[in-house]
């Protein structure tokens, strides 16, 4: 992917998806990677709390609730999962696909990603899906 394919990804996503750019939660506020409890989901949140995972996914951070966060970040902790409450149901695609817009990941991270429901210009954007092996 060139950078200017990925400039145009980014801009791309930011017109279905502004919340990816959020400062203290989304994609910009954790490094790249799968969430530290369940290691399936993106990470989305980023936490300190007693539970001891460095960033989890909207789904493991609402199942911990305050667990997740320290004793005097616990208002944050709400706000966050608040947030996170209001994604999209393929918030997970978006934020991988952001990944890859911004050159975190590799483009083939997003080969399994469907192209169902996202706009022409942003699947125009996805690598093409793996050939079955013969």
């Amino acid at each position: 992917m060139t950078p200017d394919q990925r400039r145009q990804l980014r801009a791309d996503l930011l017109e279905i998806a502004p919340w990816l750019t959020h400062p203290e939660h989304g994609p910009q506020a954790v490094d790249a990677g799968s969430c530290a409890r369940c290691e399936q989901a993106p990470r989305l949140l980023p936490t300190c709390g007693p539970a001891g995972h460095e960033a989890l996914c909207r789904r493991c951070a609402l199942e911990l609730g305050d667990d997740g966060w320290c004793d005097g970040h616990h208002e944050e902790g709400l706000a966050a999962r608040a947030w996170a409450e209001q994604l999209p149901p393929r918030w997970g695609d978006l934020v991988v696909l952001w990944w890859v817009a911004t050159g975190e990941l590799r483009p083939t991270a997003a080969a399994g990603i469907s192209a169902d429901e996202l706009p022409a210009w942003v699947t125009a954007a996805l690598p093409p899906p793996a050939e079955p092996p013969r």
